[in-house]
């Protein structure tokens, strides 16, 4: 019975070596000189172009969540790619149409920084619930309206 025994485990150990070095040993892609895997990449910082808050906010923040991507979007404003500038920039708000979503040139009387900051005379603060943007994100989002929101 002992020499059954030893026999399946050296077969067993034989044919684990076999598996293991059918793997293969791999590119090296994604591994630093040592073999470890390399850090990611830091992310891009945001900055105040559509682009930039696309990837970096209304993608992540706002049109993932189901409230304004996809065609049924709340107040039919989809931030989801390629619809945010026609859904934002010079839009009057479903809320209240004497309210303009964004103005370019004056995020202070663009709905959109008044809903970020929590000063909305209409509706709930954004994103509803929170957490809310730190205010160094909707800063950035203020220049980009103060330079113009180009799309």
């Amino acid at each position: 019975m002992r020499a059954a025994l030893l026999w399946l485990w050296r077969r067993g150990a034989v044919a684990g070596v076999l598996v293991l070095s059918a793997c293969g040993g791999g590119s090296g892609e994604g591994l630093d000189e040592n073999g470890r895997p390399l850090a990611p990449a830091p992310a891009a910082p945001l900055t105040p172009t559509l682009p930039s808050i696309q990837e970096r906010v209304f993608s992540v923040s706002c049109a993932v969540s189901g409230c304004h991507g996809g065609g049924a979007a709340q107040l039919g404003l989809r931030l989801d790619p390629g619809f945010s500038a026609g859904s934002l920039i010079n839009v009057a708000s479903a809320q209240d149409v004497r309210l303009t979503r964004v103005i370019p040139g004056n995020p202070g009387a663009s709905l959109l920084i008044q809903k970020l900051e929590g000063t909305q005379t209409v509706g709930e603060r954004m994103p509803q619930f929170g957490p809310y943007l730190p205010q160094t994100t909707i800063d950035v989002i203020r220049q980009w309206i103060l330079d113009g929101a180009l799309p």
